[in-house]
């Protein structure tokens, strides 16, 4: 359809005035000199009747601008997305605007490069998950990358770090072992790390050790958790992409809070859309912040709500002059705005409108005023949900509870479709839409050119190919026609579909019937007749009459061209009873003959061939068909247009709720008992750990023996540091917290990341004096030497010569000097023995001074890691009672959020009943029966219309119903008494127990 031929300057004057007096049921079809000359006699009427506070010149203006302004932004946004070869659907682009209004979208915009879907539709829990996961891994990489030279990351993989961290821990000294790994180390580093010892080499490869350890663990974190969260996954160097994660808890905090609707937040995925998004912020005036609230007044509502739907697919240009056209009259609007406002409390002006309303001529009969009943309860249920739909904040330990997550996720789904149900209303339609279809070449091109009165003959099919491949759009008066492409064609070519989109889209459609009823167009005729839709079928004659003989011989005798039109008639007969369903008008035309008398030099002739090829009588039955009909089965598509979003989202209340309830109600019971189950599993925990550190305390105390004897020399504090590391003391903290996490996620819980572990500290080492020197050589050859010289001085001192102990002829005085010899021996022997005794008693007190050293040090290394387990677990318990007492609140306002729910179900649920009761009513009006018959109506799921009615009208209510346009709504109907109640036991949208006649 050609949008600009439809939505023209006087087609929008038409539809802004049809919003402003839609309580009157006035439709756009009237045109927009008879709406504006009903508008002057309004308000001339609300003057005369004295229509009191009267709203000054210009209330309305103001949302006529804005719904203006929106329509120029979403055209703007719309050709910038095209220039980037991204066409936009009409949604597509509302749902931009949103966006671009959506608060916190622009600090983001840079962050969400890269951004899945998949991230947009995950939930906090799981991103509570990635904050607590991910930074810990990282931060192992962080810390393995510090002190180490730069050049050596580009082929660390290359080294065998396990075993040049063993070759080098074993032989620190000039081993060949350890030079072969410091070689095989030092060929992948810089020359200036020669001069590091191997010590440092070996706490560098260390580190190294720790960030492949590290890099592993991250891997895979990531490979076992789903794709987005590479999407959350550091940049270069391993740092943290802490701006992403900011941009998905934004992004979902948007979707949760029902600031954006549906899907809209998953166009951010594209990066097209994305780049409209930062160039429309530069060059289109958008505002950043939503429209104001509705007005107060109705009509104003209306205005807010209809117009941007109407006036979307208009040019700028045509938007500016309905904006000024509107400028210069808006006295006059805002007196009707005020009329209309007023009639309900108002009963003089409201039979005084009434009777206007009665003098509005219309070529296809008088007006529907039940179609403003369904906006009425569309905006009344807008204004009773709208005020239970606020931005509700919870605790940050909402997000690590995953089974309230859940509960708040589906609660907050529900909400949000609540939103889109009540969002958009259905726009006021303007002239009346009439499609012609039928199987290919059946001359429907024919039949358009005699209706609009074209003779030309362009676009005419010759032969067996079909020219009509699109469908276009012509207006004759009131009624735009839509020339549909063929049916039931060889290779099809999605004509089928296109022209079946073109009937659902019609008020009425007229079936262009040929020689014969394919399957194919039989299956669409009948598609056609159980819809419900205004069917007019026409047999076409299709007998040549090019020539003016054969077209004089036609205007003669045309009852010899139709005779054949009696047996096509019952064929269509036959199919509508086959579905069940009244035949539709059937009429015989030569749309041939009456396109050649449009062109023929004979006048008279073109005008007895004219009348002869039955068009008038098509065209007369046609306005009869959609006065009666089409009109009014437009405002039963208006309140289908209104119903169909409320019924989806009560049926996925119906569905849904229970179970968050449930959900819900056993988050309520059982948070006591998890806390005070998950509290003794911590408790429990920190004691069994503590316990078993007790054990490797007084093991390490019995290994003390063996270690004091090594300490005190040159590799001293390299032998306590490996005495040290072999009790491996952290690895406690580490099982400890490994425990607790089980016992968080065994009960479906997430906590934060724990506190890094403390770097090792200085005082750690064992500070002790030297060894004293004990070996035997040592004491020998310091006795030995203290012998000697106290042998010469004890010579000296008694005045023998060196070498009388030589001279055998002075024996008695060589008997004197062995005997000051042996004196001094046992002198000598027992210093000798006092020393022996110094050394043992020096290296016994050095040895237990080194023990009580040595254990003082290693209860206070044990003490430590008991406070520090002991801190982990009141840290633990603080942080498990925090959370408990954040969900119990987290768990109150949900609950609320749920009871609002409920309550707003049963609203939805009343909207429903209204919408279907002025149906039911409307369509028993118009089947000649008493609407005041019909007390209330409910539709059941599936396809069953019940009714309630008094007894004693049974009969009548079901002969109007059950024979004309039931199908309009349902395939079967059910008329009960009134003695049946409406509601059930259950309060479920079922039919109730009780006497029924159907």
């Amino acid at each position: 359809m050609n949008d600009t031929a439809i939505n023209d300057t006087a087609s929008l004057r038409a539809e802004v005035l049809a919003l402003l007096l839609e309580p009157l049921g006035i439709d756009a079809i009237a045109g927009p000199a008879s709406l504006e000359r009903l508008a002057k006699d309004v308000e001339a009427v609300a003057k005369a009747c004295g229509c009191a506070d009267l709203p000054p010149s210009g209330t309305t203006l103001h949302w006529i601008s804005e719904a203006v302004a929106a329509c120029v932004e979403e055209q703007e946004l719309v050709r910038l997305a095209r220039a980037r070869s991204r066409a936009l659907t009409r949604s597509e682009a509302r749902a931009l605007q949103e966006l671009m209004r959506l608060e916190g979208l622009r600090p983001h915009l840079q962050a969400l490069e890269g951004v899945t879907a998949e991230a947009l539709r995950a939930d906090l829990a799981a991103v509570a998950l990635a904050e607590r996961v991910l930074p810990g891994v990282l931060e192992q990489c962080r810390r393995a990358d510090q002190g180490w030279p730069e050049e050596i990351w580009r082929s660390i993989f290359e080294i065998d770090v396990d075993r040049a961290v063993t070759d080098l821990s074993r032989h620190r000294r000039g081993s060949r072992q350890a030079a072969g790994a410091r070689e095989l180390v030092l060929k992948h580093s810089v020359s200036t790390a020669r001069d590091l010892q191997n010590r440092d080499l070996v706490t560098r490869l260390e580190k190294v050790r720790d960030f492949i350890v590290a890099k592993e663990s991250y891997e895979a974190v990531l490979s076992a958790q789903p794709e987005w969260w590479r999407w959350l996954g550091p940049d270069a160097r391993f740092r943290f992409r802490a701006d992403r994660r900011d941009a998905l808890v934004w992004a979902i905090g948007a979707r949760d809070i029902g600031a954006v609707s549906g899907s809209t937040l998953e166009m951010l995925a594209d990066s097209n859309v994305r780049a409209v998004i930062e160039q429309g912020i530069v060059t289109v005036p958008v505002r950043t912040t939503a429209s104001p609230a509705a007005p107060a007044m109705s009509s104003a509502a209306r205005l807010v709500t209809g117009l941007p739907a109407v006036a979307s697919r208009t040019d700028i240009s045509e938007l500016r002059a309905l904006e000024s056209y509107y400028a210069q009259d808006v006295e006059l609007f805002d007196r009707v705005a005020a009329a209309m406002d007023a009639r309900r409390t108002e009963p003089d002006l409201r039979a005084a409108l009434e009777s206007l309303v009665d003098e509005l001529t219309d070529s296809f009969g008088v007006v529907d005023a039940s179609r403003s009943a369904y906006r009425d309860i569309q905006s009344a249920l807008w204004v009773e949900v709208e005020p239970h739909l606020q931005r509700t904040s919870y605790s940050a330990h909402a997000t690590e509870n995953e089974p309230l997550v859940g509960v708040i996720s589906r609660i907050g789904a529900l909400e949000r479709e609540l939103r889109d149900a009540l969002r958009d209303m259905p726009a006021v339609r303007g002239k009346l839409v009439v499609a012609i279809a039928g199987r290919t070449k059946s001359g429907k091109t024919t039949l358009r050119k005699a209706l609009t009165r074209d003779a030309d003959r362009t676009g005419i099919g010759r032969g067996a190919h079909r020219t009509t491949r699109e469908t276009s759009a012509f207006e004759l008066g009131s009624v735009t026609y839509l020339d549909t492409p063929g049916v039931a064609a060889k290779d099809d070519d999605f004509d089928a579909q296109r022209a079946r989109d073109a009937c659902d889209n019609a008020d009425a459609v007229i079936w262009n019937y040929a020689d014969t009823l394919r399957d194919e167009e039989s299956a669409e005729l009948q598609r056609l007749l159980l819809s419900g839709k205004p069917l007019l079928a026409v047999v076409n004659v299709k007998r040549r009459v090019i020539e003016p003989g054969r077209l004089q011989l036609f205007a003669k005798c045309p009852e010899r061209e139709f005779r054949s039109a009696s047996g096509h008639a019952v064929r269509i007969e036959q199919v509508s009873k086959a579905v069940g369903v009244a035949p539709p008008v059937i009429l015989a035309v030569h749309a041939g003959a009456a396109h050649e008398a449009l062109s023929t030099a004979d006048s008279e002739l073109g005008d007895r061939a004219f009348r002869a090829s039955r068009l008038p009588e098509l065209e007369q039955s046609l306005a009869q068909l959609l006065a009666e009909r089409a009109i009014p089965l437009r405002a039963v598509r208006l309140a289908e247009g209104v119903r169909a979003p409320l019924a989806a989202f009560h049926d996925r209340v119906i569905e849904e709720l229970p179970q968050v309830g449930l959900a819900l109600g056993e988050l309520e019971r059982s948070a006591p008992s998890q806390q005070a189950a998950l509290l003794e599993a911590i408790r429990i925990a920190g004691q069994n750990t503590r316990d078993c550190l007790e054990v490797r305390r007084h093991h390490a105390k019995e290994e003390l023996s063996g270690v004091v004897p090594s300490l005190g020399g040159v590799d001293h504090a390299q032998r306590w540091s490996d005495f040290i590391t072999g009790l491996e003391l952290e690895v406690f903290a580490s099982i400890l917290e490994r425990e607790i996490e089980q016992e968080i996620r065994k009960r479906q819980r997430v906590l934060r990341a724990w506190e890094s572990a403390a770097e090792r500290q200085d005082d750690e080492r064992l500070h002790v004096r030297q060894r004293p020197d004990t070996t035997v050589r040592r004491r020998i050859a310091v006795a030995a030497e203290g012998a000697g010289t106290a042998i010469l001085g004890s010579f000296a001192a008694r005045g023998i010569p060196k070498k009388l102990a030589a001279d055998t002829t002075r024996g008695k005085v060589a008997m004197v000097t062995v005997g000051y010899l042996l004196d001094v021996v046992v002198g000598v022997a027992k210093a000798f023995s006092r020393e022996i005794d110094r050394a043992e008693q020096a290296k016994h007190e050095w040895t237990g001074e080194t023990a009580a050293e040595a254990e003082a040090k290693l209860d206070e290394l044990f003490d430590r890691i008991d406070a520090r387990l002991a801190r982990i677990v009141d840290d633990t318990t603080a942080r498990v009672g925090a959370q408990f007492q954040e969900q119990s609140a987290d768990i109150s306002r949900t609950r609320e959020r749920y009871e609002q729910l409920r309550r707003l179900q049963w609203a939805v649920w009343s909207a429903l009943d209204s919408i279907d009761l002025v149906l039911v009513r409307r369509l028993l009006d118009l089947a000649g029966g008493d609407p005041a018959a019909i007390r209330s109506v409910r539709r059941t799921p599936g396809v069953e219309l019940r009714v309630w009615t008094e007894a004693c009208r049974i009969a009548e209510v079901r002969a109007c119903l059950q024979t004309q346009l039931v199908n309009v709504l349902t395939e079967r109907i059910e008329i009960c008494s009134d003695s049946t109640s409406p509601v059930d036991a259950t309060g479920s949208r079922g039919a109730s127990e009780g006497k029924t006649d159907g």
